[in-house]
């Protein structure tokens, strides 16, 4: 199997899963009982907490653990909204955002919210310099990617996280695509709050975070017991957080070599898809390089998936939140402003256990399969 469908979802590490099992055998009880297998419990929570946090640099951050990036987006916004309405109702965004960012815009706009949906440029992102022209007196929040999940192309979030340090903004970041894979440090990017999901670095699905400022207050979106700091209430699954920080330790170790390698990779395939007839590249090459996005004419992107998954090689078309949709890519109609480009768009993604042998392989195959097709 030659699987190039990362960005979707990627298998949990062995060691991943290892600590989960074993976290759940020892330390199953409730971490909010006071009897000592709670206290227990609780210990290796908070241990997993300050280890999220300090693997990213954020001392003076918090960790929520949550079921996933899609979880902690709608927690950040609602959560803001809700809280600083009284300080102004206006939020800026771009119009390249993930469906749970997106859709939770339009909601908020229901609620009589204004969004400014800046525009990406040809290099699929947006600048700082458009965030601090959209800026006014009535803007309590800011949110984008930082890397886009179908393009990869790069958000700027070191230099936006600069210009909203002059302002009472926040600033929210769905670093689903980019943290793990790419170099990101709270340190030397101030962000407010930031989502993360672990099964995009080898972790578990249903295991998220959402990290903001120790002293950052939010609205609840769960309303129960009161736990992870009254921002999400119900038990807190202690062995999935384990394993989250398991997983990003993982992840950021070697981190230089990893994103070498994939990068190495990248150039080779696209070198390769370049000597192809019918294609057309939607992904800049300032993009990440885990994430490659090209169009194909003449063929239905169901149908050369299907064609590649004969020989038991994966790739996808749009965002796997939208895959079962016929509605063109909006992340790429965005970039390229070209419906038939979005309309036939196919997205290759890799990780660092992606091989040369893969690539090789998958473009003697994906070739082959093109002529058949056509």
């Amino acid at each position: 199997m030659i699987y190039l469908d990362n960005a979707a979802t990627t298998p949990p590490d062995p060691a991943v899963l290892d600590t989960f099992n074993k976290v759940y055998e020892s330390f199953w009880a409730n971490p909010h009982s006071l009897h000592r297998p709670g206290e227990r419990a609780e210990q290796l929570l908070e241990q997993a907490r300050t280890q999220v946090c300090d693997v990213l640099g954020g001392r003076d951050h918090r960790a929520v653990f949550t079921s996933g990036a899609t979880e902690s987006n709608n927690l950040a916004l609602k959560g803001i909204a809700a809280l600083y309405q009284q300080r102004g109702k206006h939020i800026i965004s771009t119009n390249s955002e993930h469906p749970s960012v997106e859709n939770v815009l339009c909601w908020l706009e229901g609620e009589g919210f204004h969004v400014t949906r800046l525009l990406v440029g040809v290099e699929g992102h947006v600048t700082a310099d458009q965030v601090q022209g959209a800026l006014t007196d009535s803007t309590i929040l800011v949110s984008t990617m930082f890397v886009n999940n179908e393009s990869g192309a790069i958000n700027p979030v070191g230099d936006i996280a600069r210009v909203l340090s002059q302002h009472q903004a926040l600033y929210h970041v769905d670093a689903a695509q980019g943290i793990g894979k790419l170099p990101f440090s709270l340190v030397d990017i101030p962000v407010d709050l930031v989502s993360i999901s672990a099964h995009k670095f080898f972790g578990l699905k249903g295991s998220g975070v959402l990290i903001l400022r120790e002293r950052q207050a939010i609205e609840p979106q769960l309303l129960g017991g009161g736990q992870e700091f009254g921002l999400r209430s119900g038990t807190v699954d202690v062995p999935r957080a384990a394993a989250m920080a398991k997983a990003l330790r993982l992840a950021i170790n070697d981190l230089p070599a990893k994103l070498a390698g994939v990068t190495s990779l990248n150039q080779i395939l696209r070198d390769g898809l370049a000597e192809l007839s019918g294609l057309v590249c939607n992904s800049p090459q300032s993009a990440s390089p885990y994430i490659l996005n090209y169009s194909v004419y003449g063929i239905k992107p169901e149908t050369l998936l299907q064609g590649l998954s004969q020989s038991e090689i994966y790739i996808s078309t749009v965002s796997a939140c939208s895959s079962k949709t016929a509605e063109p890519s909006s992340a790429i109609l965005a970039l390229t402003g070209d419906e038939a480009r979005a309309q036939n768009s196919i997205r290759f993604s890799l990780s660092h256990r992606t091989t040369l042998l893969d690539i090789e392989r998958f473009l003697e195959v994906f070739a082959a399969t093109l002529d058949k097709l056509r």
